[in-house]
């Protein structure tokens, strides 16, 4: 195995000391809004494999509270972020909707949204409604952040970076920025050179690596690529798009990362053009 091809490899291993793994299904609580098929997306699984491991024969029948097992070896980066548990009420005897409603502060056209049901539905004890966690989506990130942060963050020079948005550090041992851009944004090469690895990665999407002159740079997040191994490419080049959508309906991380002889390099501080 040459230098090159074991370098490149430390960089994946880099890549799998940084998601946090739980070895464990996933419990998702459906809520108003998800399909099988977003849940496929948002997990990365196929949605054969969600039908096979609920033994679902009518997709049809599902419904709000509906409780679903995620098949896979490791949560999703984002759902802890993202996937918000919706509460759940057992009805009980003598409760109507309004008392329901009232009781968990909403009103009862909200109740009934929640649930997908009229006001003519008779309630059945032991039955389960959700009362909290739905009807409002949380706000994007960008909301949540101080205005110095932002001011600061906001990173709009394209190609430098490699798509327009709000950059953070990674959190574990990846060494990187996540940046927070608009759904279907294109990612660009920061510096010209030749692709050594593409590829889907659990937790990064599909990945780019690029090799300029000893430098490597790491764009993950990518729902289409646009290059092949082997390509010698240009500074500003379109590498890959991001998904039309993040978890949440809203914006969509793109991962970026610089490595050279295998030490992680700031972003900020790498070689551009």
């Amino acid at each position: 195995m040459g230098r090159k091809s074991r370098f490149y490899i430390s960089v994946i291993l880099l890549m799998t000391l940084s998601i946090p793994v739980v070895y464990s299904d996933v419990i998702h609580v459906m809520v108003q809004g998800d399909t099988l098929y977003s849940l496929a997306r948002r997990y990365g699984v196929s949605l054969e494999e969600i039908l096979k491991k609920n033994a679902i024969a009518d997709p049809s029948g599902l419904s709000v509270g509906t409780r679903l097992l995620i098949p896979g070896d490791e949560a999703p980066e984002a759902s802890s972020r993202t996937n918000i548990q919706p509460e759940l009420y057992t009805v009980r005897k003598g409760d109507t909707y309004y008392g329901i409603a009232r009781e968990h502060n909403i009103d009862v056209d909200g109740l009934l949204s929640l649930n997908s049901r009229e006001a003519n539905r008779v309630l059945r004890v032991g039955e389960t409604l959700v009362v909290s966690g739905t009807g409002k989506k949380p706000e994007p990130e960008i909301t949540a952040r101080p205005a110095q942060y932002a001011a600061t963050a906001r990173v709009n020079n394209v190609p430098w970076w490699p798509v327009a948005g709000y950059k953070q550090p990674l959190d574990g041992k990846l060494v990187g920025v996540a940046i927070e851009a608009d759904p279907l944004s294109y990612v660009h090469a920061v510096a010209g050179g030749n692709v050594v690895w593409t590829g889907p990665y659990r937790g990064f999407g599909h990945v780019v690596l690029v090799d300029s002159n000893g430098y490597i740079y790491l764009y993950g997040g990518n729902e289409d690529l646009f290059v092949n191994v082997g390509q010698t490419i240009a500074t500003g080049s379109r590498i890959g798009r991001l998904g039309s959508s993040g978890p949440d309906g809203g914006k969509q991380d793109m991962i970026f990362s610089v490595f050279r002889e295998g030490i992680p390099v700031s972003p900020d501080d790498a070689p551009r053009g």
